[in-house]
């Protein structure tokens, strides 16, 4: 007959003594697959982390976006309205060329250097993105 200390100090008999073994060691494990992935994802987290030094562009091209002059913010946002319902329509290279293009108002040599291709092959997206817009335009 086997027999358990439970944590009041009570003696565990029998039937009860197994389950409350098998219980116990149920909940270890649970215990230890719970800390485990908590410490993965904390481990995923660190490594995503990025200090403000590191992305100082990025935030100077945001805070450049936000201040610019209301002409320019309701000209991108008419040009939204103007191309958000085509993009379903476009690859998503040529939407992202498009947004980055017409709403974020970056150069072509800036998004090329921000996509990591040639300006040629920005220069032909928009040319492609273009003409199917124009022609869904010309469809309705």
């Amino acid at each position: 007959m086997s027999r358990k200390k439970d944590a009041n100090k009570y003696w565990i008999y029998g039937e009860d003594a197994a389950l409350a073994a098998r219980f116990t060691k149920y909940l270890t494990k649970v215990l230890y697959a719970r800390r485990a992935s908590y410490i993965r994802t904390k481990m995923t987290e660190a490594a995503h982390e990025v200090s403000i030094e590191e992305c100082s562009g990025e935030v100077e091209e945001t805070y450049r976006r936000l201040n610019a002059p209301i002409e320019e913010r309701v000209e991108a946002r008419l040009m939204w309205e103007g191309i958000r319902n085509y993009l379903p329509k476009l690859t998503p290279k040529e939407c992202e060329v498009m947004i980055a293009l017409y709403i974020d108002r970056l150069s072509v040599s800036e998004v090329a250097a921000k996509l990591g291709v040639e300006t040629n092959t920005i220069s032909t997206h928009r040319h492609n993105a273009c003409e199917k817009i124009r022609k869904e335009m010309e469809g309705k």
